[in-house]
């Protein structure tokens, strides 16, 4: 009966969107909108998993070498469309890790889109910012940061602090994809970012994406 009614649902989605509303004390409402018999999760100003975000994220990830990963890092899971674009990628065998904020988020991931622990994905209900600091050092080949509220950037991204944290995460010759937007200025410590990334000894890359998304590819080359 489960599997009639989720049929069902698909195809009455070819006609008519159907959208299921969810509030997170985190991110504000949320909605499921399933359309043309795909489902996208959206707060109330951004594509949040399975929209333009992953058409975003899945344009970086061409830049960063997933294929040879071992053991990937996700900050910002979402409704896990970042982990299904890496298991699409051809030879992408990696183990992933996600850190969550969001425990609503986690359950959406879960119940809308089959994204949910097992032997190859660790997910992790936790605050990234804390969460790195207790990591053990290069664990992770790749890493990918998204870590918004709705359209906001969490200020810890600015911290010199935060970014000493993801260096010794990071393997040597280890890439980040960092998601950020055009019309925010991209700042370490109230200087430009990128000047604090090649200090420390990364190459930086920059992508703008359909006008609004701003990726910065870093390449650990030190």
């Amino acid at each position: 009966m489960k599997q009639l009614l989720t049929a069902l649902r698909r195809l009455i989605s070819y006609v008519l969107p159907l959208t299921r509303r969810v509030h997170s004390a985190y991110s504000g409402p949320l909605e499921i909108t399933l359309s043309g018999g795909r489902k996208v999760l959206d707060t109330a100003h951004a594509n949040y998993s399975y929209g333009s975000l992953q058409r975003v994220l899945a344009y970086g990830l061409r830049f960063t070498q997933p294929e040879t990963a071992t053991h990937v890092l996700v900050l910002g899971l979402g409704g896990g469309g970042i982990v299904q674009t890496l298991r699409q990628t051809p030879e992408f065998a990696a183990a992933i890790t996600a850190i969550e904020l969001d425990p609503v988020i986690i359950q959406l991931a879960d119940e809308e889109f089959d994204i949910r622990p097992d032997a190859k994905l660790d997910i992790v209900c936790a605050d990234a910012f804390a969460w790195v600091a207790t990591a053990p050092a290069e664990s992770f080949d790749l890493m990918v940061i998204d870590l918004f509220l709705d359209l906001a950037l969490p200020a810890g991204l600015g911290t010199s602090g935060f970014w000493e944290h993801i260096w010794r995460l990071l393997a040597p010759s280890g890439y980040i994809l960092l998601n950020t937007l055009t019309a925010e200025n991209a700042l370490v410590d109230g200087r430009p970012a990128p000047e604090h990334w090649e200090r420390q000894g990364f190459s930086v890359k920059e992508l703008e994406v359909e006008s609004l998304n701003l990726l910065y590819i870093l390449h650990k080359v030190a």
